[in-house]
Order: C-alpha cells, then sequence, then structure tokens
C-alpha cells in the first residue's frame, strides 16, 4: 500500500509540473498529428479494443488506473509483525510459552481439582486458556493500533509494561509494574514454602524452621548481579519438573483411584482454588517479549493456541489424577506425599531448580525496585544489595505467615495474575481502538469487571 501511495503522490507532482520544451512541442502538433501516434504507455495500460485518448492528461489517468489496480494488503500489523531474521521459530516460540504456564505451580493442581471438583475444575481451566487467548489478541491489537499510530512504539511494545504506556499511559505503566512486582514478591514466597515443605519430608525440621534456614541461602543468590551461570543450570528445570510430574502420577496411580471421594463440582471453595489455574494460565506479561524474539512474530498466536491446549489436556489429567488417587486431603504440594528413596531424589531435583531459578525470576523485581530508585548505576552497592535482602526477608516472612502453598498461588494468581490477564488487556484495547463493536465492547467490560471479583474474591477467601 505505501509503494501505491508513493505512486500516487508522484503523479500528482508531475501532474503539477510546468510542462518541459519537449512537452510544448508534442503540444504545438496538431491534435490529429498527436492522436495519429498512440503512446505506448496507453497501448501497454489499454485493456479493451476501444480507442484510448494520448494526451499527457490521459497518460496520467492511465497511470492512476494502474496504481488503483495494485493488489492492496492490510498493513496494520505489518510494522509491528515484520520478520526477524534469526529469530526463534513457531515450535520454539510454543515451547516458551509452555514453559511460561508449566512450572512448580502445577503440584498444587491436585489441590485445586480436590477442592472444587473435577468437572467444574476441567470446565474452568479450559475457558480460562479460551479467555487467555481473546485477552492475548486484545493485546496484539492494542500494539498493532499504538504501532501504527507512531512506529517508534515498537521497542516499547515489546514489553508487557511499555505495550501498557503506549496504550494507557504513564498510569497504566505503573500500574503494571505494580502488579508484576506483587507477583514476583509472591512467587518468591510460594517458592520458599515449596522448598521448605518438601524438605520436611526429608529431613527432621519443620517447615518454618527450613524457611529460615534457607532465607541466607536465597539472600545470597539475590546478590547475583551477572546470571550467566544460573541461567546454565535452570535449563534443567522443565526436566525436573516433567520428571517430578512422572513420578506423581506414576506413585498416585498404584495407590488406586477413588473418584466418589472427589466431588463433580464444589462452588463454596472456587475463590481459593481458581487462583492456581490463574497462576498457571496467566502468565500474559510474559508474551510480549517471546513474540518479539520470534523470526515471524504473525505466528505467535498460533503458537499460542497449540500451547495453552497442550497445558491444558496436561494440567487437567495431572489434577484429576493427583487429586482421586490422594483423596480431599491431597497436600498443596502433592510430591510431599510420596515417600521412597527415588521420590526423595525427585523432591531434592526441584528444590535445586527452584532455588536456581528464584535469581532469575527475581531478577525482575529487582530491575523494578533500582528503576524507582532511579537506577542501579546510580546507588551504592550496599544499597542495592540492602534493598535485595530486604525483598527476601519479606517474602520469608510471608512464607511462614502463609504457609500454604496453594493458598499462596491462589493469592498470588488471583489477585496479580487476574490483574495482568483479565483486566489490563481489555483496558489497553478500549483505549486504543475506536471502531469496537457494541457487543465485544460489553464483553470487555464483563471481562474487566469479572478479574476485579476474582481478585476480590481471592483476597477474601
Amino acid at each position: 500500500m505505501q509503494s501505491a501511495i508513493s505512486a500516487h503522490q508522484t503523479l500528482r507532482v508531475v501532474a503539477r509540473r510546468p510542462a518541459s520544451n519537449t512537452t510544448r512541442a508534442v503540444a504545438a502538433k496538431p491534435l490529429s498529428a498527436r492522436r495519429a501516434a498512440p503512446s505506448r504507455l496507453a497501448a501497454r495500460v489499454s485493456q479493451s479494443t476501444v480507442a484510448q485518448p494520448i494526451g499527457l492528461g490521459s497518460q496520467i489517468c492511465a497511470l492512476r488506473k494502474r496504481v488503483k489496480s495494485v493488489p492492496r494488503f492490510d498493513t496494520t500489523c505489518n510494522a509491528a509483525t515484520a520478520t526477524n531474521p534469526g529469530g526463534i521459530s513457531e515450535s520454539a516460540a510454543m515451547a516458551n510459552v509452555i514453559k511460561s504456564i508449566m512450572g512448580a505451580g502445577c503440584f498444587a493442581l491436585p489441590w485445586a481439582f480436590a477442592k472444587t471438583g473435577t468437572v467444574f475444575t476441567t470446565g474452568y481451566m479450559i475457558l480460562a486458556a479460551l479467555q487467555c487467548l481473546y485477552c492475548l489478541k486484545c493485546m496484539q491489537r492494542a500494539r498493532d493500533i499504538v504501532v501504527e499510530k507512531d512506529p517508534k512504539n515498537i521497542e516499547l511494545t515489546k514489553s508487557y509494561a511499555g505495550l501498557a504506556i503506549a496504550s494507557i499511559g504513564p498510569i497504566g505503566g505503573n500500574l503494571t509494574q505494580l502488579m508484576v512486582f506483587v507477583c514476583i514478591f509472591g512467587i518468591a514466597a510460594a517458592y520458599l514454602v515449596f522448598i521448605a515443605s518438601t524438605l520436611a519430608t526429608i529431613v527432621p525440621y519443620s517447615q518454618n524452621d527450613l524457611i529460615m534456614a534457607i532465607t541466607p541461602v536465597m539472600v545470597a543468590l539475590s546478590w547475583l548481579r551477572s546470571l550467566a551461570g544460573v541461567s546454565i543450570i535452570s535449563i534443567f528445570g522443565n526436566v525436573s519438573v516433567v520428571l517430578g510430574m512422572f513420578a506423581v502420577l506414576v506413585y498416585a496411580s498404584q495407590l488406586g483411584f477413588n473418584w466418589a471421594a472427589i466431588p463433580a463440582m464444589n462452588l463454596a471453595t472456587f475463590p481459593a482454588a481458581f487462583g492456581s489455574v490463574a497462576f498457571l494460565f496467566f502468565v500474559h506479561f510474559t508474551m510480549p517479549p517471546i513474540e518479539s524474539s520470534m523470526e515471524e512474530p504473525k505466528e505467535f498466536f498460533g503458537a499460542s493456541a497449540k500451547a495453552f491446549a497442550v497445558s491444558t489436556v496436561i494440567s487437567s489429567i495431572f489434577g484429576i489424577i493427583g487429586a482421586v488417587c490422594f483423596g480431599p486431603s491431597v497436600s498443596s504440594v502433592v510430591i510431599t506425599m510420596m515417600s521412597g528413596t527415588p521420590a526423595a531424589a525427585v523432591k531434592l531435583l526441584l528444590c535445586v531448580n527452584l532455588l536456581c531459578t528464584f535469581p532469575i525470576v527475581a531478577a525482575g523485581a529487582f530491575q523494578i525496585i533500582e528503576k524507582v530508585m532511579g537506577g542501579a548505576e546510580n546507588m551504592a552497592a550496599p544499597l542495592i544489595y540492602g534493598l535485595r535482602s530486604l525483598f527476601v526477608v519479606a517474602a520469608a516472612t510471608s512464607a511462614i505467615a502463609i504457609p500454604s502453598f496453594g493458598k499462596l498461588l491462589g493469592l498470588v494468581g488471583g489477585v496479580s495474575c487476574t490483574a495482568l490477564t483479565l483486566c489490563f488487556p481489555p483496558v489497553m484495547l478500549l483505549c486504543t481502538a475506536k471502531d469496537i463493536s457494541l457487543p465485544e465492547k460489553l464483553y470487555l467490560y464483563a471481562t474487566i469487571i469479572a478479574g476485579v471479583a476474582i481478585a476480590g474474591g481471592s483476597i477474601v477467601s
């Protein structure tokens, strides 16, 4: 479309340009002589057997017809989704999205299924996945609009907070950063609970004692300024999670399936249990960097749809089997229900994985803190290390105050993850798009209200 518009503008300039000597000479010829020598250009553009005028004005008209005949492509999102040579493939993007969804939070799924029932939990998990895809589309549409208005926004929209700033404004960016910070803080506390409760099944110490023992290690890890070594170790994180889930399924199947012990539906515990599902699926603040790193960003939505489908199937199977085999009293960290030497090895592997993953996850929160303080380059090293240590100690205090992994995930997922997925993306679209239909606009407002209600229910429960 841009080339067609440029040609059209050139023609307008040519039309306005004063006639040259050659043009004047042609114009000076008798009209009959000019008609006797048809223009080659007019002959090429003619599509019928009717004789065509051959003057300068008719040539311009003919060129304009050719310009109008050029196919016009939809360039709404071309600038934001242009090919990125050397980027990751669609399958790699799909794997990254699955990695963002599937993590330590999976081990709380049997607890969630036992709370709200096998059928009901599966149902709202599927609906949550579909809603996640819709909200992702909202983010992409808002991104395309702000980039179309100003191509300089391309770099800004490669992060979630940047997209919020470009679409909602500085206030939106500050609110999203606050929610991301709260989310990371909750994850840090949940990691401490997971590690301590898992180790408590191996060594003869209480969960709170182990939290206090692990905290200095977490503080030391928070002081790391370069994450290269930890990143290499954390590559094995996916392997440890998959191995842990497989070990749980094998162990649980040996206990037998007691379907009658778990209800099909229990609405009373929905606010608390839904947070565990939200913690898994509501990962939209990680999406823009993955999309921008793709070789073909336009394929990201398809990759995400496949990732959510695979994650939904795996999560449902794992949650149902864990719930019906371990029963209503299943732990919020289901792997702690296992015993034996092989189980202990898997538990230790998962704990090491979370320890190595912690600095990577917490880095986002540290960047926010240091940005508020004026930037790490303007801060003294003792102040940086002190603030990071305070962050870990505060997370450890929260872990002791809320010793349930499932409840922590419910709080983090139900509040911050829900806000970042169900509230902000619709607001981004409402603030940028001017041609939203009334039914969709009502649905967007309903999504925001539902997100606020879920967040409030998570806090109250």
